[in-house]
């Protein structure tokens, strides 16, 4: 018999093994992230610290498979929800990115879009990855104009 505690030890909801990212540069090769590995249970909150350069962006946009196609390696294992991640289609990951998971980018500029309010930045993500309808009334009140 196998408790809640055993299966969430065997089965976490985010599982990082091995994971290495090398970014391929006119000079060679560079490893940016080398052999990293974490498990995240349900119900768990981590945050990654450290130096800048350490390499925890660039962890976390492998997580999502933000990296450039061609210009890096990504190897080692990544799983969210008993799903790879590596090995997701761009469909895949369209739903994934958003719908499962989201990061916010450090960069102020690439993270909300002036032009716009954040309500309707919040509402315009809502409508994509969840299932609402603009004019019903699933979509939350603070994300009506």
């Amino acid at each position: 018999m196998t408790t809640s505690a055993q299966s969430t030890v065997l089965n976490p909801m985010v599982g990082v093994k091995d994971l290495t990212v090398r970014f391929h540069t006119v000079r060679g090769d560079a490893a940016a992230v080398t052999n990293v590995s974490f498990n995240v249970n349900p119900g768990e909150v981590l945050g990654l610290i450290g130096e800048s350069g350490c390499g925890k962006s660039v962890t976390l946009r492998a997580m999502m498979k933000l990296l450039p196609i061609g210009r890096s390696t990504i190897t080692g294992e990544v799983r969210v929800d008993g799903r790879d991640v590596l090995a997701m289609s761009e469909r895949e990951l369209g739903e994934y990115r958003g719908g499962t998971t989201a990061m916010i980018f450090q960069d102020p500029t690439s993270a909300l879009n002036p032009v716009y309010t954040i309500g309707e930045q919040l509402k315009e993500a809502a409508l994509i990855h969840l299932d609402v309808d603009e004019e019903e009334d699933t979509l939350y009140p603070f994300l009506r104009h």
